[in-house]
């Protein structure tokens, strides 16, 4: 077939997923996905709001602060205390909320497996050569998150300096983001970009969920046009990354391995949201005030030099790298 770029409607995880039941339209599975991303975000954050609710219940300061805001009637007041404590949250309850995604993950199996009559095999979960394929993801999450934060270096919007780091903490964030990339891949690829593409062309499934994907961060703070338009190649490089290999694993990793080198290796908000309370290898400094080189509150990931590389690493996943061999039967 010429044109396809790799990426065909035959490719072996779509036609798993389609043998099992056929998919639905474009508006449907939109709504389905919605319900699923809903349900999922409420069970995974049940471990960290109980645990916050304990934080908080036991912090002298928090009660001191909010009780007169809330007898006064200052709702607005008390929402804005609350916002500024949670910014401060210890590191353990920021563990606890990555910790929590598994239970994203486990929510979009059982919908493919029970809903969906799927197996795991259609959702990307590929034994053969697993642990290769995370290593190469690893890599290649690593080298491309590198190379954004050496960008605004180089052109002077950050610099970074050495940190203190408590290594075991540097651990713990690492397998706390295995679990919080692989819960979002699951969701966005495994469950919606597969289901979508049973019925639908699949470069429509790869644009669909490559921008439901990055409307799911529209209410991170410091959302913009140009943090949109990132997390949308993000997500198409990541579908893209995923039908090529034939596996979900790589995809995982490399989500998981950005993540993880931006929070706790430069010390970079991770889409806006800080997360690792600064438990890093390096501190980063905003040395510019333009949104365009700085990312302005969402981070590096709304600046420019993240456009630079994900469209980039977009285009050589498209244009250059082949399908894993042995992907299609021989024609």
């Amino acid at each position: 077939m010429k044109n396809d770029f790799g990426i065909r409607n035959d490719h072996p995880v779509l036609n798993e997923a389609r043998a099992k039941k056929p998919g639905l339209r474009v508006g449907l599975e939109i709504l389905v996905f919605f319900a699923l991303f809903i349900a999922a975000s409420q069970i995974e954050s049940i471990p960290a709001a109980i645990s916050t609710g304990v934080w908080i219940a036991n912090d002298r300061a928090f009660i001191d602060g909010i009780l007169p805001l809330a007898s006064s009637g200052d709702f607005a007041g008390v929402i804005a205390f609350v916002n500024a404590f949670v910014k401060n949250m210890p590191v353990w309850l920021a563990l606890v909320s990555l910790f929590a995604t598994v239970l994203a993950t486990i929510v979009g199996i059982v919908f493919c497996r029970v809903i969906q009559k799927r197996g795991l095999s259609s959702m990307g979960f590929v034994r053969r050569h697993a642990v290769r394929e995370y290593l190469l993801g690893a890599l290649v999450g690593a080298v491309m998150i590198s190379a954004t934060a050496l960008l605004g270096a180089a052109f002077g919007a950050f610099r970074y300096t050495p940190a203190k780091p408590k290594w075991w903490l540097i651990a713990l964030f690492l397998l706390g983001y295995f679990f919080q990339g692989m819960s979002e891949e699951v969701l966005c690829r495994s469950c919606f970009m597969v289901s979508l593409a049973r019925r639908n062309n699949v470069w429509l499934a790869i644009a669909v969920s490559s921008g439901m994907f990055a409307l799911l961060h529209a209410f991170n703070p410091g959302f913009g046009v140009i943090s949109f338009v990132n997390i949308l190649l993000c997500g198409a490089f990541f579908a893209v990354y995923f039908l090529k290999r034939g596996s979900i694993w790589g995809a995982c990793a490399i989500h998981t391995f950005w993540n993880f080198f931006q929070g706790n290796f430069f010390g970079i908000s991770v889409s806006g949201t800080g997360g690792s309370d600064a438990v890093s290898v390096f501190s980063s400094e905003t040395l510019q005030t333009m949104k365009l080189t700085t990312g302005g509150d969402f981070g590096i990931e709304g600046s420019i030099w993240c456009t630079v590389v994900m469209a980039a690493a977009l285009a050589i996943t498209v244009f250059l790298v082949k399908p894993k061999k042995g992907l299609y039967d021989a024609e």
